[in-house]
């Protein structure tokens, strides 16, 4: 509801209260006081931007020197977030989850992917990167 629709439902509920019925001038001054008020008043908040869609990266496969630093230099020079990271290692294999933010990202999630390949390649471990809902989505089926 705008805010001169709001100053008219707001005067009539006022002066249907009013016995007897106020003049029509009365009424036209009371509207006309209620929308030079709320015009006054700043504007309701601006609705929440919605948060970003965030993306997992997964990396998988034997552990060796450098496996962070080459993703995340990569993620790094197209503007990519690391929200959330957790590595682990297990009898020399290594995985590690990202939750990244691309939203910033001078590329689109398939031109990251396609970035990130060679990296793993090089070091001989898979990497999968796809959004997270998506990712939630598939594990609840």
């Amino acid at each position: 509801m705008d805010r001169e629709a709001l100053a008219y439902r707001i005067s009539e509920i006022l002066l249907n209260r009013l016995r007897p019925e106020p003049p029509r001038a009365v009424v036209e001054a009371v509207v006309a006081d209620l929308v030079r008020l709320l015009e006054r008043q700043p504007a309701g908040p601006e609705p929440a931007a919605p948060p970003p869609r965030l993306a997992v990266l997964t990396v998988l496969g034997r552990n060796r020197k450098g496996i962070v630093h080459a993703f995340s230099e990569v993620l790094a020079e197209h503007g990519v977030d690391i929200v959330d990271i957790n590595q682990t290692l297990v009898h020399g294999n290594f995985a590690m989850m990202m939750v990244v933010d691309p939203s910033g990202a001078d590329v689109d999630l398939a031109g990251l992917k396609a970035l990130l390949k060679p990296r793993a390649e090089a070091l001989g471990v898979g990497v999968f990167l796809q959004y997270e809902d998506l990712l939630r989505a598939v594990n609840r089926v």
